[in-house]
């Protein structure tokens, strides 16, 4: 420790300080006189400014005397208030220079200076080289180590600053904000006794401090305590306990305090109504949203940036879409251009998307633009989720290309948008560009890119790709992840590998529901009904997990693939009656697809005519499908004239129907109803792949396109007679 030299009475040239400073050391120093007083009585050089008087002129010698003798004080509390990192530098060399740096005020003005900057290392260089440290030079040190979250760091120096100088309510203050931060309510009553025994006011700022630093290290009721004290406290008090209830989800207690402190005479600001907005958002209740909106328009609080922000935000994140557009509208559209912060804009295209305002969604897409919101990575990112959930992939993939930084939410958007639209190559290729970036730390493929990679393995049809992958989230150590997991079962299962799926989730160490349904559906496309039946039994006989609706369809699913009829119909019956799961529109498609499939084309006719409710497109379509195989023209048209109905632009039974027609050779009949489907509107026709050595072949119905397509026909033909024999 440096030893401090013998005070000195102080020099009329370290008195020139901004009026805070001043009043916060004037103690130390011991001034008696006013600084008001002294900055009067000095008079000011109006040709030079505050920090050019410690700074070289240009024939390379330093300011006039006059300016150095009675601004170096001022210059560097300029260069504190503006941050200026550079110019500060060059003064506190000056400072040193002329060996003003051993002042106290000097050295307090540049600890105040360098924490602004966060330059922390720099602020304790200077704290060790000060001669004399005052609590405020404790203080401010104490409060850039805070700033940095380093608690720990701030209770050691509290302790050493005791042994040179008292402590006062603002390192007090500071102290407990770093307790706070550490969660421990010992160590804020431990401060707690120092400000009872140091004989600290309770009024202002250090009561406020208390109030917080409990609240946050989880005692609510004693914080609440200290406000009684207090004679009912003021609103910063009142909204470190409103913040607290709301960030322990207790968000009744949180109203109550907002209603308390009202009635205590203290008037909420803005920061208390962002807490009020997230508990208000948490309720989840429109006749809520619309009393703190309107209390927000009468206290004239929707003038704050913020405040609009959450208030937007509260509507969208609930999904009240069309409240939330009006107030946008308002604001945004009327005269009042106002800030929206590039979280509140993601929210917004995310409402377009969920409620299918295509339109919508583009004109934002525009304001943004007008609006310069780009390059922003959480705006981008919900640009290309929006267009990709819309089928625009092409656009999706422009805003991808154009985007300066990327993350890996970026990537994932993208990948997933193209393994969604099939295009699973350029999937895979955007996949390995992310391992070209060099797989930093932002871009680095999590479980949602394997998710999607797997996906689009399933898509494909690719086993040999997709036991590549099996292999690089094995590497990487995303294969103990459960979803990852359950995908892996069902991309084996799509791909044909019933044995790697068995494989799979007989390693899990952990199986959940997903686990079960996706080993049934695995075993239940493949032909493997009994075996999906067996799964299903062992699921049911867990105590801790019960079957779901999505069980069922894949179990009934499983069971019409492989033909068993009366085991499907008994598994139906027992889903309300057994587990209580109530009959979908999707179950009982399936029990009309079990029944048609194995040539009961009646008694699926009377299943449909006897459900509860009406039958939707999927019934009457499952019923249609299975005329083709069976060569029932009387039952298709009847399917297909409820489906005009249901679905009247449907393409998917129109084609069933056209394949009925070309089943019993009415080849007029079957091309009238292909006509009409490609009369509906201009979209691109429909087409599915197959990756053949690893690349992917696209073709379409009745493609004649590739060379051997002729032969490809033949083969197709065979196996169809096989199948039917």
């Amino acid at each position: 420790m440096i030893a401090a030299p013998e005070a000195q009475s102080p020099s009329p040239n370290n008195t020139i300080l901004c009026e805070h400073l001043a009043q916060l050391t004037a103690e130390d120093c011991g001034q008696k006189k006013s600084t008001k007083q002294r900055l009067s009585s000095r008079k000011r050089e109006p040709s030079h400014s505050p920090v050019s008087a410690l700074l070289p002129s240009k024939n390379g010698r330093m300011g006039n005397s006059a300016s150095l003798r009675g601004g170096r004080g001022f210059s560097c509390c300029s260069c504190a208030a503006s941050t200026d990192l550079k110019s500060g530098s060059c003064v506190h060399a000056a400072a040193i220079k002329r060996g003003f740096d051993a002042d106290v005020i000097v050295g307090n003005t540049l600890l105040n200076f360098y924490s602004k900057c966060r330059r922390v290392v720099d602020a304790a260089k200077v704290f060790e080289c000060m001669p004399e440290r005052t609590v405020v030079s404790w203080t401010s040190m104490m409060s850039a180590f805070c700033e940095l979250g380093e608690s720990d760091r701030v209770i050691s120096m509290y302790r050493q600053m005791l042994q040179e100088v008292d402590s006062n309510e603002f390192s007090l203050s500071v102290l407990l904000k770093a307790c706070a931060r550490k969660g421990d309510p010992r160590l804020v009553e431990s401060v707690h006794c120092c400000v009872v025994k140091g004989g600290h006011g309770m009024d202002g700022f250090l009561s406020n401090a208390l109030v917080g630093a409990y609240a946050k290290s989880g005692c609510r009721l004693v914080a609440e305590r200290l406000i009684g004290e207090s004679e009912g406290g003021d609103v910063v008090s009142w909204t470190s306990l409103i913040s607290r209830a709301v960030e322990e989800g207790e968000v009744e207690t949180a109203m109550s305090y907002f209603f308390r402190m009202q009635e205590d005479g203290v008037a909420p600001n803005e920061i208390t109504i962002l807490s009020v907005l997230r508990a208000c958002s948490l309720i989840n209740g429109l006749l809520v949203f619309k009393w703190v909106q309107g209390l927000i328009m009468k206290v004239g609080w929707c003038l704050d940036d913020f405040v609009l922000n959450s208030l937007l935000e509260m509507y969208l994140v609930n999904g009240y879409f069309f409240e939330g557009m009006q107030i946008f509208c308002n604001y945004m559209f009327l005269g009042e251009d106002r800030y929206l912060q590039p979280e509140t804009l993601a929210v917004i295209l995310q409402g377009c998307c969920r409620a299918g305002f295509l339109e919508l969604g583009k004109q934002m897409h525009c304001y943004l633009i007008k609006k310069r919101a780009f390059p922003s990575l959480v705006v981008q990112n919900s640009l290309i989720n929006f267009y990709a959930e819309n089928g625009y992939a092409h656009s999706a993939f422009e805003l991808f290309k154009r985007m300066p930084v990327k993350d890996i939410v970026s990537w994932n958007s993208i990948i997933s948008c193209l393994a969604r639209n099939g295009n699973y190559s350029e999937a895979l290729l955007q996949f390995k560009k992310i391992h070209c970036n060099g797989g930093n730390e932002p871009s680095r493929p999590d479980f949602v890119t394997v998710l999607a990679m797997l996906q689009a393995c399933s898509e494909m049809s690719s086993s040999q790709l997709g036991q590549m992958f099996h292999g690089y989230i094995t590497k990487t150590g995303l294969v103990c992840d459960v979803f990852v997991q359950n995908s892996l079962i069902d991309m084996y299962g799509r791909t044909g590998r019933l044995d790697l799926a068995k494989s799979v989730f007989q390693d899990m160490q952990i199986k959940d529901l997903p686990s079960y349904n996706s080993l049934i559906t695995a075993l239940g496309i493949n032909g493997a009904g009994p075996s999906a039946l067996r799964a299903f039994d062992k699921l049911k006989e867990l105590k801790t997990i019960q079957p779901n609706g999505v069980t069922f369809i894949n179990v009934l699913s499983a069971c019409g693939h492989a033909g068993m009829v009366e085991e499907g119909l008994r598994i139906f019956y027992s889903m309300k009656r057994e587990y209580g799961v109530e009959p979908s529109m999707e179950h009982f498609a399936c029990v009309v697809d079990l029944l048609a499939r194995s040539g009961k084309l009646e008694e699926a006719l009377a299943f449909i005519k006897a459900m509860p409710t009406v039958p939707g497109p999927t019934v009457w379509g499952a019923l249609l499908g299975a005329c083709a195989i069976h060569n029932r023209i009387d039952v298709a048209e009847e399917s297909a004239k409820w489906l005009s109905l249901l679905d009247p632009q449907g393409k998917a039974w129109r084609v069933g129907m056209s394949n009925v027609y070309a089943s019993v050779g009415r080849w007029e009949d079957s091309w009238k109803v292909r006509a009409e489907l490609e009369e509906l509107d201009g979209k691109e026709a429909a087409w599915s792949s197959v990756a053949v050595r690893g690349e992917d072949v696209k073709f379409m119905v009745n493609d004649t396109k590739h060379p051997q397509s002729r032969r490809i026909y033949e083969v197709l033909t065979t196996l169809t007679n096989h199948v039917k024999l």
